[in-house]
């Protein structure tokens, strides 16, 4: 008995200890990897959109790019000799992109949403150096929403023109990408490769330039030997020198200024471009205030250590980048920062070091984890890229009425557009090379008749306005203006306007519309199916898609007709108010 009891209560024997509680699966979640890769991830979405976007713009390339074609090519599409002189639009020396474009030449024929495929890839190589270059010292989480943040603000829509219209995006964010690996290898000390690459981003842009003094910086911040120091700025000065010899004349100002403060204005403008929508003055607010966090930033000792090096040279190269654009454009008008796409790739470089910067320092302070670090990158990047939409939808109706410019260079009318080379000119060196529009890519889009077919005048019916604001019962249209306002451009002895107006149907849709002369024979065409809110509202039922801009060569005997899905044709008059007659 004595021992049974002994067994059961005995202090001796050791009681077993409760189990500790079980770890919530959501918990072991959130202080593991995956949080951090899938925010990584999001740096993809930017990515897929704008190839969307690449996808759906133009096949003809931008005005720019068929100069330097025809600068660089003979009538039957062999290069000429190399001459530096040649290789320069709007005084930056296009070396580089000129040779891109030739292989996409090659490869695609000239396919503006090739190059913009490129001009996407460039872009995510540039998101994957600043990527590498996060501090290592910051925690997984909030690198992660840095890089995304970084992804949405490259990506960002204020910078459509430059993937959508990829010949500039070739030359900018090509430079921009060439000059952020030879910033991220200079910090490290690699100085051969580094200088190699700023040779070659100086061939590349006019941008690039800038790195040149700041390379010479980061050398003597790491108090490198002094030939170190004093060979990019050598370097530097040299090809400006050689610059200065080959590079034309500027283009003509819109309105010339000596004003302080209107460059001043031109400069925070385009250094806040990326935080404002459409509003100039709030595009300076934003500049101010970024290069307000830089002096803040300048005088914390988290933000100056060596580590955040390459985050400064960045920065202070795209202030000089922004500088230069300032010192050459504002000649053309205060508001042009704003409005001109291309140099939104310089508020992203300001922007961005001064968001990894500012992580930082909040990070060492006040977020040991990184969570709020990464919500703010993230925030900060879709705010960025969202600012642009309305821009954005600007930018996507322009590549849209692009088209047109393709009927014309096809057709040889293209001196319509006064802005393009000479038809004469341009023509051949396109047909030889096999270079869209002269391939089988193009089309009018009818589903059949393209220019040189013939459609029949006796089968056509006039396609008569609207009446009232009522629902049409019937097909409705009309050519509201021309373009230009002045005299067209001539060929052949016709004049050659662009046109503008609407035509619906709501039992037969519009599948497209052209330009035919007296003997039915098609001389242009264009765009249709553009969307026209001022008709919808105007007039109930039709639908939004109503407009139609087409360019032809037209005189009195010409037709502006419009083919319906069925195959139906209705004609209207090329000469605006005019209308065709009824049966």
């Amino acid at each position: 008995m004595t021992s049974v009891a002994l067994t059961q209560d005995s202090p001796s024997e050791s009681m077993p200890e409760d189990p500790a509680p079980p770890v919530s699966r959501l918990r072991r979640f959130v202080g593991g990897a995956w949080p951090a890769r899938l925010v990584a991830a999001l740096a993809g979405l930017p990515v897929v959109a704008m190839l969307f976007e690449v996808a759906g713009a133009g096949r003809l390339q931008h005005i720019d790019y068929l100069y330097q074609l025809v600068r660089v090519t003979n009538p039957d599409g062999t290069l000429k000799p190399f001459d530096p002189g040649k290789y320069f639009s709007n005084e930056h020396f296009l070396g580089l992109p000129t040779l891109v474009y030739w292989i996409n030449i090659q490869l695609f024929s000239g396919d503006n949403r090739t190059l913009g495929v490129f001009v996407v890839a460039v872009a995510a190589g540039t998101v994957l150096a600043l990527g590498a270059a996060l501090p290592k010292s910051l925690p997984p989480i909030a690198r992660a929403g840095l890089f995304a943040g970084a992804s949405a603000l490259v990506f960002g829509l204020h910078g459509l023109w430059n993937f959508t219209r990829a010949m500039s995006g070739t030359a900018w964010l090509t430079a921009n990408m060439i000059v952020v690996v030879a910033l991220l290898l200079a910090v490290r000390g690699k100085w051969w490769p580094s200088w190699s690459l700023a040779v070659l981003g100086s061939l590349t842009y006019g941008t690039a330039f800038a790195v040149w003094p700041v390379l010479a910086l980061v050398a003597t911040l790491r108090r490198e030997v002094w030939w170190r120091r004093l060979v990019p700025l050598t370097v530097g000065v040299l090809i400006v020198a050689i610059w200065l010899i080959y590079r034309p004349s500027a283009p003509m100002a819109a309105s010339p200024t000596t004003d302080v403060g209107s460059l001043l204005y031109f400069f925070l403008a385009i250094a806040g471009k990326i935080w404002a929508s459409d509003s100039g003055g709030m595009a300076a607010f934003a500049g101010a205030v970024l290069l307000g966090l830089y002096a803040v930033l300048a005088a914390s000792p988290v933000a100056r250590e060596r580590r955040m090096w390459f985050w400064w040279a960045l920065g202070a190269h795209a202030f000089l980048f922004t500088a230069m654009i300032s010192t050459a454009r504002v000649d053309y008008g205060g508001e042009i920062g704003m409005t001109t796409a291309r140099y939104t790739s310089a508020s992203v470089l300001l922007s961005i070091p001064a968001i990894v910067l500012l992580a930082a320092v909040v990070h060492r302070r006040v977020d040991r984890a990184g969570y709020r670090v990464a919500g703010f990158a993230v925030v900060a990047g879709i705010l960025g890229y969202s600012l642009g939409a309305p821009y954005a939808a600007q930018e996507r109706t322009a590549n849209e009425i692009h088209h047109v410019e393709a009927v014309a260079v096809r057709a040889g009318i293209s001196d319509a557009y006064r802005r393009y080379p000479l038809a004469s000119e341009l023509a051949p060196r396109l047909r030889a090379l096999g270079h869209y529009p002269f391939n089988d890519d193009f089309t009018l889009g009818c589903g059949g008749p393209e220019l040189g077919s013939t459609l029949d005048i006796g089968a056509m019916e006039p396609l008569l306005p609207a009446e009232g604001n009522k629902s049409p019962d019937r097909a409705a249209g009309e050519v509201e203006r021309t373009e230009p306002e002045d005299p067209a451009p001539f060929y052949n002895g016709k004049t050659v306007p662009i046109l503008h107006g609407w035509a619906a149907d709501a039992e037969d849709p519009v599948r497209c519309v052209v330009v035919v002369d007296g003997t039915g024979t098609i001389v242009g065409g264009g765009v249709s199916g553009i969307v026209r809110t001022d008709i919808a509202l105007a007039y109930a039922d039709v639908t939004p898609r109503s407009g139609f801009v087409v360019i032809g060569p037209v005189d009195q005997d010409s037709r502006v007709v419009v083919v319906h899905d069925s195959g139906a044709t209705h004609w209207l008059s090329p000469n605006p108010g005019e209308q065709a007659p009824a049966d």
